[in-house]
């Protein structure tokens, strides 16, 4: 066997390894857009009943703010508030489709990255605790 041969032989292995890397890289990719596709759906399939019952929650909450008995001026102002922020958020849903959505959360994390980070940290925490079985 000559050094040529050697050499060719290497060439051909290295190819067809970075063949079947480019196969695999396709493949991930193929099925990396199918799974967000699924989840776009998904999130559009729903959005209209989430912000349903966000619009139902914030017309509760305007109603029981409206009921509170005498000397409850602040806690009912300050119920009207929450209840306009939840209606303010039942129209975002409604409003935006998924890649909206997708696309404002990017724009977010991008302006304010300590803040989002933060606040995946504590998400991830609650999340654990709320998982966790003691």
């Amino acid at each position: 066997m000559n050094h040529d041969s050697g050499t060719n032989m290497n060439k051909d292995v290295g190819d067809e390894v970075e063949s079947t890397v480019d196969q695999v890289t396709d493949t991930v990719r193929e099925k990396g857009s199918e799974l967000g596709r699924r989840a776009v759906e998904a999130i559009d399939d729903r959005r209209l009943g989430v912000a349903d019952g966000l619009e139902g929650t914030a017309r509760n909450i305007h109603n029981k703010a409206d009921s509170i008995a005498d000397g409850g001026e602040r806690v009912s102002k300050v119920a009207h508030d929450v209840a306009d922020k939840v209606d303010n958020a039942s129209r975002y849903i409604r409003d935006k489709d998924a890649k909206d959505m997708i696309a404002d959360v990017e724009t977010m994390v991008r302006r304010h990255p300590a803040r989002s980070l933060l606040a995946v940290l504590a998400v991830g925490y609650l999340a654990g605790r709320a998982l966790r079985s003691d």
